[in-house]
């Protein structure tokens, strides 16, 4: 990689970002495969900016076919033997690695906050902790990878099994990168099957590290990571041969041409894709519960770059004002700044074209008429923010419900509001959208609630809290918004492995048998 820049505007650096830069360094032009932190056969790399400061903090290889080849061959064998280690003992060797995690956590999420730009206390090293806890519970899911005992006919043992695909591919985004690669990982590992993981390339030093340190638990060529780009990398990845599952969380576009890759191989896929979430508001809601679960509920501490962002807020005509000004009252209390600050609340866009996406539906509601930006619309106003890629939270009204504003995935701090005044016109706007991933509503009145929850159109539904995936609770979405479920033991059985009907017979002949 080039020489390390580090601006002059930053000053000194804390002896803990210090050693995260310099970890950065470490870990540039590597990929793990076999076992061990190595250099890709391709000499070709892209760099690794830091958004807070857009300097050059690392370099990843940007592999092609020859890498993805390597990494599935290497999985390929592993596979042979780690499919024949007990249940139990994988489970053992996964909760070793949650352990190896815990110990190294706060330098992960001290990486992942410098090229993610997710501010440290409330997002990065908040992940790690939701991270190892999907470990642990995969781990302890071990003992229930086993088969049905099935009564058929008198003289036969009739049973299924639960084993293992062979080599599963995750394709992972760059918004949460460690919870995701263990949301990946952790349930096809312990299922039987060998991992090869392709990096976001806006972010992979924090995924290589925890892949370097899962070494340390695992078993050489159990689980891989590579970078690159997506056609280059991700596409040779999904249609490999040898690959037997896919599973991918990204945008709506690449999920259909994951679907694609897979069809020519017959090979199952998990996608887990976009959300345009409503977030909704009754005259009747606990504002006092309501105010902090909007705010939540836009993953405002993730600069909005969540599939799950309740991003159109319907708020009752009655409640409308009151809601939208206590909003705007608490994110303005918000703190924006460098993301490896303790003290920051809210971090930074991941990169220059995703800033500048979010800018231009930000511009494109500034253009409608009528319609009003209630705060935010671009960079903060506080002048020692204005060379990252920090962007205000952003409301915006009376934009129409056709708007690009109001039916695109903007992936940005960005909501559109809506008031309303009929029950049943509000549930058919929330359901108007090609996504179906999450919903909210705010009540108090159980008969509005019980409807809600059977007409919306959204695969993780909630009232009265507007909380993210966690573990043990499947996480997934309906429509465009993916196919399969995450983050529970369903999701590895279903997910991870494959079921074999097995009949024999004693040799005490039944012409049931034979019909």
């Amino acid at each position: 990689m080039s020489v390390q820049e580090i601006p002059e505007e930053i000053g000194t650096l804390a002896p803990e970002v210090q050693a995260t830069y310099d970890e950065a360094v470490r870990l540039s032009d590597k990929i793990v495969v076999d076992g061990k932190l190595d250099s890709a056969i391709t000499d070709e790399t892209f760099e690794i900016v830091n958004p807070a400061w857009l300097n050059v903090i690392g370099s990843s290889p940007r592999c092609r076919e020859a890498d993805v080849d390597r990494a599935v061959g290497v999985a390929k064998k592993a596979f042979k033997s780690w499919s024949r280690v007990t249940a139990k003992e994988r489970g053992a060797l996964m909760s070793k690695l949650a352990d190896i995690i815990e110990e190294h956590a706060d330098d992960i999420a001290r990486l992942e906050a410098l090229e993610t730009g997710n501010a440290y206390s409330t997002q990065a090293r908040p992940e790690l902790n939701m991270a190892i806890e999907v470990l642990r519970m995969f781990a302890g899911f071990a003992t229930e990878l086993k088969g049905n005992t099935v009564p058929w006919v008198n003289g036969t043992l009739h049973y299924t099994t639960r084993d293992p695909l062979g080599v599963v591919a995750a394709i992972i985004p760059w918004n949460a990168p460690i919870l995701l690669w263990a949301s990946k990982i952790a349930p096809a590992i312990v299922a039987g099957n060998t991992v090869v993981l392709k990096t976001a390339e806006q972010a992979p030093l924090a995924v290589l590290k925890c892949t370097e340190l899962a070494q340390l638990a695992l078993p050489a060529g159990v689980v891989n990571t590579i970078s690159g780009i997506g056609e280059e990398c991700g596409r040779p990845l999904a249609e490999h041969k040898d690959v037997r599952k896919i599973t991918f969380t990204g945008s709506c576009p690449v999920g259909r041409q994951i679907m694609h890759y897979a069809a020519d191989k017959i090979c199952p896929v998990t996608l887990e894709l976009g959300g345009k979430s409503p977030n909704i508001v009754m005259p009747d809601a606990d504002m006092d519960l309501a105010i902090p679960g909007v705010i939540q509920g836009m993953r405002f501490s993730r600069q909005g770059q969540s599939c799950t962002a309740g991003s159109r807020l319907f708020l009752h005509k009655d409640v409308a004002d009151e809601v939208i000004e206590r909003v705007i009252a608490s994110v303005k209390s918000l703190k924006l700044g460098d993301p490896m600050d303790p003290e920051s609340e809210i971090g930074t866009i991941i990169s220059q074209e995703q800033f500048d996406r979010v800018t231009r539906y930000v511009e494109l509601a500034r253009n409608t008429p009528g319609a009003e930006i209630l705060c935010g619309g671009g960079r903060p106003d506080n002048p020692e923010l204005q060379k990252g890629l920090f962007f205000a939270p952003t409301l915006i009204k009376h934009v129409p419900h056709e708007s690009a504003c109001a039916q695109e995935e903007i992936f940005g701090p960005v909501a559109v509001v809506f008031e309303w005044d009929d029950f049943a016109t509000m549930m058919d706007r929330a359901n108007d959208t090609e996504y179906g991933l999450a919903a909210t509503l705010w009540t108090r009145d159980l008969s509005h609630a019980m409807r809600f929850v059977d007409e919306i159109e959204a695969g993780l539904v909630q009232v009265n809290q507007y909380g993210t995936p966690i573990a043990n609770v499947a996480y997934g979405g309906l429509n465009q918004s993916g196919l399969g479920k995450e983050l529970s033991l369903e999701s590895m059985l279903e997910h991870f492995t494959r079921s074999r009907t097995v009949i024999i017979n004693q040799g005490t002949p039944d012409p049931a048998i034979n019909v």
